[in-house]
């Protein structure tokens, strides 16, 4: 079986865009669809055991990029190492379920989700359709889909795997470079909305805060425009509520390692909170969904 691309001539200049000479290769991982929600980890053991197609296709995507000198985690390896615990729910924290713990637990930087499905025809033909979808693990936003179609053969889904594998085109390594080559460039887009607790007094838009007498929304503008990555970040209020937008570093710009949204996010409550200290108000977390940040102003606990 071939598959006819060059991974390195379309990665490598990617990852060398970290500022002071920094290189930076991402940590891949492949892992198999499965439909989200409630069961999911039993959907993602029974693709894995009861279905052959995953693992191969799994395992030769996987080795395309090992091929190409790409760092990669190998997620039947993590699979296993789950399995083998007896306290595999807690692995799976209450925090993060599912394929998405896989892939938070391994610190992949991108992953890539596989999906096959069989399609039998009169005669007993049959092909297989393979979704590829490429996103980064932060935001889970997506930096790459594809879509092939075997021929159709009388064969197994194993085999009509690795008929479509042979299918994978240049295109879908061009739109995953090209995307992520402009995250890192210019950062991940955060939403970051801040509310008031409905027992909190705070007027948003009237008290002043902090030591200069300017509103929330006017400190978080010009902390915004400081601290955004290249400035590229607004602010946009209405009622007791703000919309915070912005951008954040994918890597330290010093050093080449990644930094985190919350890491980025957190600067911004703190500073938030500073300015609410003294008026007897806190900014807590909420809730976070990659790159959705929801914030609330409280009363402080004495």
């Amino acid at each position: 079986m071939r598959i006819v691309v060059s991974f390195l001539s379309l990665f490598l200049p990617l990852y060398l865009l970290a500022q002071n000479g920094q290189a930076r290769q991402p940590n891949v991982m492949v892992v198999p669809f499965v439909e989200p929600g409630e069961g999911e980890n039993d959907r993602i053991k029974d693709a894995v055991l009861n279905d052959e197609a995953v693992p191969l296709a799994l395992s030769k995507i996987k080795e395309e990029f090992n091929l190409r000198n790409f760092k990669t985690i190998d997620f039947m390896t993590e699979f296993q190492r789950v399995q083998n615990r007896a306290y595999a729910a807690s692995a799976l924290n209450a925090k993060s379920t599912g394929l998405q713990a896989y892939v938070d637990g391994a610190r992949a930087d991108i992953y890539v989700t596989v999906k096959i499905s069989k399609e039998d025809f009169a005669g007993g033909a049959s092909n297989v359709t393979l979704l590829m979808e490429a996103k980064e693990r932060e935001t889970g936003f997506s930096l790459a889909n594809a879509s092939i179609v075997s021929d159709r053969f009388r064969a197994s889904k194993k085999e009509l795997t690795e008929y479509a594998l042979e299918g994978i085109s240049e295109n879908f390594f061009n739109q995953l470079k090209q995307a992520f080559r402009d995250m890192v460039t210019n950062g991940r887009e955060v939403n970051i909305t801040l509310n008031v607790d409905e027992n909190c007094d705070f007027d948003m838009e009237n008290d002043v805060v902090g030591t200069r007498d300017m509103t929330l929304s006017d400190e978080l503008d010009e902390w915004v425009l400081e601290n955004a990555f290249k400035g590229n970040g607004e602010v946009r209020s209405g009622g007791n509520g703000l919309n915070v937008y912005m951008r954040v570093p994918v890597y330290d710009p010093d050093t080449g390692r990644p930094r985190s949204i919350k890491s980025e996010t957190g600067k911004l409550r703190r500073f938030a909170s500073g300015l609410l200290k003294d008026k007897g108000y806190t900014v807590s977390e909420k809730a976070a969904s990659g790159q959705y940040i929801q914030l609330l102003i409280q009363n402080s606990r004495e």
